[in-house]
This record gives structure tokens, sequence and C-alpha cells, in this order.
């Protein structure tokens, strides 16, 4: 997920605007030639002709927005705030450079003062379907899912060809149960990026929901093609070949994803299982161990690392593991019951 925040071409700035405020034949010469230097990659040039526009007509809010881009695109987030507030000080209701102003506050984490930014860019434009977007961004990192899902509708409505927008909206779906309408979502989504992994691994993980394991699996085998580094694709896919009954395959998978993110709990956790279920006992033990050292207030890692110990037949760590297990906050009394006949089934091996 990334906020859309696109640099808008001169020519359409200018339509966005309704011309230049105070006769800037200059200041708009200035504008073009920034423009060009900019997409060139000079931004050195295109920041001097944005600031020679400036000059030319103080009043005009379009230099002081693009500024602010090229001051994003040269890495000075504070220098590109201070200019998108300069150009919505000239002209309030300047959608793009609200959106701008609302991206970097996301980038900073203040998601409250990110919605505001996207909710003005909005009233001020409301087919502006990147603010949409990216207000659903602030409103899934606020937790507020509702409003997310309906500001990710409204972005899908309004740019329906934007595969970004239907992967989100997709995952939103998905979270908030309307499995059907995130596999079409998803689906589409796949159909606009055939060539991204992320939307392949979520489309995967949801026919996996639906127990379509075979589409599931072909949907993350291509996830881990197009992107052979990109761990949470192995990860599903070995969550997927588990459920195919396929231990082998999953246990390499699940090796993949552990060794692309090494410190990712749920990955040792998985790959913890699933060498559990390929009966090697003593290699689960150590890799449920490592699951825990990385969230030891997991209980899945505790119950698998319990037990790989009775499998294993140390009985008195397999107690101490149940005991840690019955312990942790949350787990329902019937995970602890099912703990619990596991336990009493351990018989210790003969030395």
């Amino acid at each position: 997920m990334a906020l859309s925040f696109p640099f808008i071409p001169l020519a359409s700035l200018l339509a966005l605007l309704a011309g230049p405020p105070g006769g800037g034949s200059a200041a708009t010469a200035d504008l073009d030639r920034g423009e060009q230097l900019y997409r060139q990659g000079d931004i050195a040039g295109a920041l001097a002709a944005f600031d020679s526009a400036a000059k030319a007509d103080p009043k005009d809010a379009r230099p002081h927005y693009l500024r602010g881009v090229a001051l994003e695109k040269k890495g000075d987030p504070a220098g590109a705030m201070a200019a998108y507030r300069q150009a919505i000080a000239r002209k309030g209701d300047f959608a793009e450079a609200h959106n701008g102003a609302g991206a970097l506050l996301q980038a900073k984490g203040d998601q409250a003062g990110a919605a505001a930014e996207f909710e003005a860019a909005i009233k001020a434009k409301p087919t502006f379907a990147d603010a949409h977007y990216n207000l659903g961004i602030a409103r899934d990192a606020l937790g507020q899912r509702p409003q997310a899902l309906a500001a990710y509708r409204e972005a899908v409505r309004l740019s329906p060809g934007n595969g970004a927008f239907r992967l989100d909206l997709g995952t939103a779906l998905r979270r908030a149960g309307d499995v059907d309408g995130a596999l079409a979502a998803l689906k589409e989504a796949t159909r606009l990026l055939p060539k991204d992994p992320v939307a392949w691994t979520d489309l995967g993980m949801l026919l996996s929901d639906k127990k379509a394991y075979d589409d599931a699996q072909r949907a993350l085998d291509r996830a881990t093609r197009l992107k052979v580094d990109y761990a949470p694709a192995w990860n599903g896919l070995g969550r997927v070949e588990f459920k195919r009954g396929k231990i082998a395959e999953s246990v390499a998978a699940q090796e993949r994803a552990r060794k692309l993110d090494p410190k990712n709990a749920t990955f040792a956790a998985d790959l913890c299982r699933a060498v559990f279920e390929l009966k090697e006992p003593a290699r689960a033990v150590t890799e449920c161990r490592a699951a825990v050292a990385l969230e030891p207030g997991s209980p899945l890692p505790h119950y698998e690392l319990m037990k790989a110990l009775v499998a294993k037949g140390d009985c008195a760590a397999a107690n101490a593991e149940l005991a840690r297990f019955r312990a942790l906050p949350g787990v329902k009394p019937e995970a602890k019951a099912q703990a619990d006949a596991i336990a009493r089934t351990c018989a210790p091996k003969s030395k």
C-alpha cells in the first residue's frame, strides 16, 4: 500500500487553476521551463525556474506547489511541506497541494493530520481519485475500517482502471468479511497489474480462504516467480501447500520465507509447524524455539513447541511449555484442553 501522489503535468495544472492570477506570461513561461527541467531530471534547474515564476507573480500558487513536488524528489520533505503550505496560503482550495501535504504527514505517522488534508483535497475537488485513495490509507491506519472501505470504493469508482486502488479495496473487503467482493476486486487487480507480486499473493491467500487450494497455489507460485525475494508470497505458498498436504513443499517454501525475513515471528511459527508435520521433532523443537524467541507472547509458537517436545519425548520440557502456553492471555479454554490432552500423551524416549 502506497500513497498516490502523482506529479501533475503543467497543462493539467493550468486547467485546474483556471489560469494564472495576475497576468504572468513570464511566470507561465518559467513554470513551463521548470516542468520540462523536472522531467529531464534537473531538479536544481527546475527549482530555480519555479522560484523565478514565484517572483514574477507573488500571488500565484502554482510555483509553490511545483517547488514542493521538486523538493520531495530532492529528498527535502520539510522544504516540500513549507512549499505546499505556501501554495495553500495563496489558494485555499488547491486540491493537489492538500494531497501533497497529506502524503508528507502520512509519511511522518500523523494519520489524523493526513486525513484532514486529504479531506480538504476532496472538498476542493470531489472527483480527485488519488485523494480518496490516500484518505482510505489514512483511515485504515487510524483503525476506521468502514470509512477506509468507503474511501477505497470511491477511488475505484472514480478511477476504475487503477490496479493499486483495486488491490487495497480487495484487502479492505476481505477484512470486512465480503469474500466474494474481495475476490472480484483482487481478480481485477491482477488483470490490471499482471506483474505485481502483491496482487497475486493477496489473491492466492483469498482463494485459500475459499478452500480453492489448487488455484491458490497457482496464484502464489506466480507471485514467487514474479519476485523471488518477496517473503510474504513464499509464506503464503507454504501455508497453501500445507493445506494441500504437500508437507515437503510447504517446508521448502517456509524456509525461503524465513531466510528472506528472519525476524518475522509468523514465518518462524509456520516453519516450525510444517517441520513438525514432516516428522522431524528435533528440528521442529529448534525451529519452534526460534519462533518463541521472536514473539514470546504469541500462543501458536508455544503450542507448536509443546507438540514437538512431546513428539521428541522430552516430557519435562513439554509440560513446562504447556504451563507457559496456558498462562498466556487470550488462550481459549478449548485450546488449553487440547494442549493438555496432547501433553498427557508424552512418553519419555529411552536413552
